[in-house]
């Protein structure tokens, strides 16, 4: 049996034989911790774009909201919002972020309660607000308020995770 460095003939050719194999193993192995790297990257990027998407919408929606109130009770102004928001496609948005919104549009729910009172007011959100703060429902409106703005202060950490 011939040797050749510290290997046999047999075990040379064998070697030879199966390295392509291990090759392409390797180029496997590697190919398929980039495309994980890669897929988590794109999700990443999902779940940014996704959010993005989500505050825009809001933003234009809550616009058209305080508005709303101008011709329509204050109450069906919050309803429409809530169910355009909850419309939303949140597919690619990150659970922690699509459930922080979610209770964000139920403490907006919550607001018709006191809100259903006033049926006949007429003016900007954030003026019938001003208006609700000195009326006799300003305790409960102003928790109603508190939790609006503290579930937003949760939607606002889970999108500037993703900056």
């Amino acid at each position: 049996m011939k040797s050749v460095g510290i290997l046999s003939e047999p075990m040379l050719k064998y070697l030879l034989k199966i390295l392509p194999v291990i090759i392409v193993m390797l180029g496997w192995s590697c190919g398929s911790k980039n495309r994980g790297q890669s897929q988590n990257a794109q999700k990443t990027f999902e779940n940014r774009e996704c959010i993005e998407t989500v505050l825009a919408i809001d933003d234009s929606i809550g616009r058209i909201r305080n508005h709303a109130c101008e011709t329509v009770s204050l109450s069906l102004a919050i309803e429409k919002y809530t169910r355009e928001m909850r419309a939303l496609n949140y597919e690619n948005c990150p659970e922690g972020f699509i459930h922080a919104f979610g209770n964000h549009l139920t403490a907006w729910d919550d607001m018709i309660e006191i809100t259903d009172e006033y049926p006949e007011w007429r003016g900007e959100m954030h003026v019938l607000f001003d208006s609700l703060n000195s009326s006799a429902d300003s305790v409960p409106f102003n928790q109603k308020l508190d939790a609006i703005w503290n579930t937003w202060e949760e939607v606002e950490k889970f999108s500037n995770k993703g900056k």
